[in-house]
């Protein structure tokens, strides 16, 4: 049975129909339309012209398409010409881009100096079905896939998932570092990160150590948005979602943080809202900010309005883009895991913002 070798090596038994079919495109795009007669006079053609040959590359197969099609119908054989010319212009150079969009595929997703045809090749892990659909723009894999997906086999450290929750930082020294350790681990490999603060205790809380009390919750939000920006990602900044409870004694300090342009450059920020909240906006209420220090057994509460508190978060959203709102009894109600009790919500990753 006559071979065909593809452009990548590969070889596959020679397929007529596909000549046929390939023609047929052309001929559809033309006044006259499809002739099967033709289109299948001509890949029998191709057939017994390459027959007394174990091997023929595809390139001589499309070479004599296009001869014995310019014989028979020009009007099909010039679109032929023409589709092999942009297939052979996206195998070089990639789809047609914007300068935008050239810029971001050079510097965020091609490998070193790899073709256009290289790329897809990594990226769809020499799957030919998923080539072709990435090509043809019917399937687009998330961006650490198309970064990152073979480069393992080059020795690279690399993940193929864009975003990461990390379970909720624990409230003592130790876990307050590891949880900075696992962001740059994060960070280095190409995932972004989501992370709540809401377990840290409130600035001017008790602490049994050489300090009398604790910064708060909101004075470690700038060592993550350090950590952050220092571990750099190739083409790509690091991201951060750092979200706080609406009832956290700080909750005010972490709504304003923005405000201040030196603070917390390398991170978004989200409150984690619930319906009592939302209801005491709603009534114009006092409601209660609470935390307790398991370590110490220390209280602290205080009230505020909500209807105050919801404005400013409205007013420095309007001036700075954040925060942005996470609503925690929705979320709560309704995400895959809902229905597990022993399942905790944490928060969002940046790329669900």
């Amino acid at each position: 049975m006559l071979k065909v070798e593809k452009r990548n090596g590969k070889i596959v038994d020679f397929e007529g129909d596909k000549i046929e079919i390939a023609i047929g495109k052309a001929m559809k795009e033309t006044e006259k339309g499809l002739d099967e007669v033709v289109a299948k006079r001509i890949a029998e053609t191709v057939f017994n012209e390459f027959s007394n040959l174990e091997t023929v590359h595809i390139e001589q197969i499309q070479d004599l398409v296009e001869i014995e099609l310019m014989k028979a119908r020009p009007d099909a054989g010039k679109k032929y010409i023409i589709y092999r010319e942009e297939r052979t212009k996206l195998r070089e150079q990639g789809w047609n881009m914007t300068d935008l969009q050239r810029d971001i595929y050079e510097k965020k997703y091609r490998y070193d100096s790899e073709t256009f045809d290289q790329f897809l090749d990594r990226v769809s892990g020499g799957n030919s079905p998923i080539k072709k659909a990435i090509k043809d723009k019917k399937f687009m894999p998330a961006g650490r896939i198309l970064a990152g997906r073979g480069l393992d086999k080059l020795g690279r450290k690399i993940t193929l998932s864009n975003c990461y929750v990390m379970p909720k930082v624990e409230d003592n020294i130790e876990s307050i570092f590891d949880t900075a350790k696992y962001l740059a681990r994060t960070y280095s490999y190409g995932g972004g990160v989501g992370l709540t603060l809401s377990k840290l205790r409130p600035k001017g809380a008790r602490v049994n150590n050489a300090a009398s009390s604790t910064t708060g919750a909101v004075s470690f939000m700038d060592l993550y948005s350090l950590v952050t920006g220092l571990i750099g990602m190739r083409g790509r900044r690091g991201a951060l979602m750092l979200n706080l409870d609406v009832n956290h004694p700080d909750i005010q300090d972490f709504i304003d943080v923005k405000n201040d342009l030196s603070k917390v450059t390398y991170a978004n920020i989200s409150v984690n809202i619930d319906n009592k909240f939302m209801e005491a906006v709603k009534n114009n209420e006092e409601y209660e900010l609470y935390f307790y220090v398991e370590a110490t057994g220390e209280e602290i509460s205080k009230k505020i309005n909500a209807r105050d508190l919801f404005r400013i978060l409205a007013k420095n959203n309007w001036n700075m883009a954040e925060p942005g709102i996470l609503y925690q009894d929705k979320i709560n109600s309704w995400h895959l895991m809902s229905e597990d009790e022993t399942f905790e919500y944490t928060g969002v990753n940046p790329c669900a913002k």
